[in-house]
């Protein structure tokens, strides 16, 4: 069974996730989504620079050339390129084709782990993962789900981010038991930054806002403080304590974190449907990350 603190960190991370769809809508009425993903990777590398004497021993704050190639790569498909889909997606989507369309993370993730020789699939694992994949789809009202043209690129992008985490979450898994997690998360976060800049270039322009609102920059400090340097610190730490499917299995409770939003925030009422999806969910979590004894 897996340990509490991890188990305590992934729920965590999801809980910060399941709130951020809402956050980054307010974020990109006013920023181009690649600059607002450049904008809270840069940020969130020089907190974590800042904070490095304190966490980090001298002696873990390697800069060799193989630990910067490897930041590098998993830098860029783990924040850069998962930071520009993710926001691509969400501006030219749905919400309900965004949650659906993000239950193949941990698909994508097992399939890589399993093609890699990282993981094999058990049927407890199996299980798991079609329960709480049903649940994850059954939470969701797919009357609103649409594919259509009007959404094909956000749906694309959506994919996309989902595959991007999957190769990261898998490639970085050793890197990140045999090095500083603190310290290589936040040269990720540089590398993703650089990576982003260059790609929004043409938007650099509208980098100092005027005028904006309270409401944004409590969404912005929500965006950059806890769902991009709290949760990719913990997936990262996670990932040096579970297997990396475990990890990205964790993505099917954003549903369940939407429903309590809804119901707390908006007074949309659960339904017994709603219920059973959650029941289906916390079933296949909990053979998702049990073992056999």
């Amino acid at each position: 069974m897996i340990q509490a603190l991890p188990l305590v960190a992934l729920l965590t991370v999801q809980l910060i996730f399941g709130f951020n769809f809402a956050a980054s809508k307010v974020v990109l009425e006013h920023y181009p989504p690649t600059l607002w993903g450049a904008i809270r990777l840069l940020c969130s590398a020089l907190l974590m620079f800042a904070l490095s004497p304190k966490f980090v021993p001298a002696g873990k704050r390697r800069m060799d050339r193989d630990f910067l190639k490897k930041t590098f790569i998993y830098g860029l498909f783990g924040m850069a390129l998962s930071q520009f889909f993710f926001m691509f997606g969400i501006k030219n989507t749905t919400t309900t084709n965004a949650a659906i369309m993000n239950t193949l993370t941990p698909l994508f993730t097992l399939l890589i782990a399993m093609v890699m020789g990282v993981e094999r699939l058990t049927l407890r694992r199996f299980a798991g993962f079609a329960l709480a994949i049903t649940g994850a789809v059954v939470i969701r009202d797919l009357s609103e789900f649409r594919l259509s043209s009007a959404t094909f690129l956000g749906d694309f992008a959506t994919i996309l981010n989902c595959l991007s985490l999957a190769i990261y979450f898998t490639l970085s898994q050793r890197f990140l038991k045999e090095n500083s997690t603190f310290w290589a998360t936040g040269w990720m976060f540089l590398f993703g930054a650089i990576v982003l800049f260059a790609m929004a270039w043409r938007d650099a322009g509208g980098l100092f806002m005027p005028g904006l609102d309270g409401r944004f920059y409590i969404a912005a400090f929500y965006s950059i403080f806890l769902a991009t340097l709290v949760t990719y610190f913990l997936n990262a730490w996670t990932l040096t304590q579970v297997s990396p499917s475990i990890v990205a299995m964790f993505f099917y409770f954003q549903p369940v974190v939407a429903v309590f939003n809804g119901w707390f925030s908006l007074g949309e009422n659960p339904t017994v449907r709603t219920f059973a999806a959650m029941g289906l969910i916390f079933a296949g979590l909990g053979l998702g990350v049990s073992r056999k004894k």
